[in-house]
């Protein structure tokens, strides 16, 4: 018994080791590139066509306000402004009709400069599988001549072009929703600032008493965004590597 206790013991303890190990590998890796070389790869795809899209994809998101339904809308509108031929799609698991969500895409869509005339519900799809089907169903013998240029989260492009190819849409295009660039300096620190921020003399002097312990990191933008950023990127990479792998095991890519 004893025995026994101690070989589940070793294993505890190298199983928390190796934790540690990980878990240190990963905050190392967060004050690199690849995280965010990892999430932009998953935003491309080989073998894309050059042809002109005959029908724009906008992939169902999380809702209108919400950050990924409002940065799909505002690239479809540009792709629709840049492509004012081609028929644009929102796929989403229930018809306009049937819900104020899919309809709301319709609507910021609209004021954006789409003309509602060229943009319908691509419904009953309530994961990238079933949309891909949809999809393949809507376009039917012209499949083999439609050229699709899809609009998501960057993460979601890869999965998404794969399910396509998978349903028999061979000719694609992506346009992945990256969030625009702060190009603005954005300073920390009061001496940075050109109106320095002043407050009541004691306020000023517990701050200058705290400022004694905390160190500064005002003038780090890895330390301010960064990391953070980076970690976003890690979660969402995590999250879709693990969906690739079991759309891959299922058979749908």
């Amino acid at each position: 018994m004893k025995a026994m206790c101690r070989y589940l013991c070793r294993i505890l303890h190298g199983v928390v080791l190796l934790a540690g190990v990980v878990a240190l590998l990963g905050a190392a890796l967060q004050f690199t590139p690849w995280p965010w070389r990892a999430y932009r790869g998953l935003g491309t795809t080989a073998n894309l066509s050059a042809r002109p899209p005959t029908h724009i994809l906008v992939m169902g998101g999380s809702g209108i306000p919400g950050e990924s339904g409002l940065m799909r809308t505002f690239y479809g509108a540009l792709a629709a402004a840049e492509h004012p031929e081609a028929e644009l799609l929102v796929a989403m698991p229930r018809a306009a009709s049937e819900s104020e969500a899919s309809q709301a895409y319709l609507d910021e869509l609209a004021r954006r400069g789409v003309a509602p005339h060229t943009m319908r519900i691509l419904d009953r799809g309530r994961n990238t599988r079933e949309q891909a089907l949809r999809l393949a169903d809507y376009l039917g013998d012209s499949i083999g001549d439609a050229t699709v240029l899809i609009v998501s989260n960057p993460e979601h492009i890869r999965r998404c072009a794969a399910a396509l190819r998978k349903a028999g849409i061979r000719h694609l295009a992506v346009m992945p929703a990256h969030s625009l660039s702060i190009e603005d300096a954005l300073p920390w620190r009061a001496a940075d600032l050109e109106a320095p921020i002043t407050g009541s003399a004691p306020a000023a002097a517990a701050s200058t008493a705290v400022a004694k312990w905390v160190p500064d990191v005002g003038g780090s933008m890895v330390l301010r965004y960064n990391l953070w950023a980076h970690l976003g990127y890690t979660l969402d990479v995590a999250r879709e590597w693990t969906a690739l792998a079991y759309y891959r095991l299922r058979g749908w890519i």
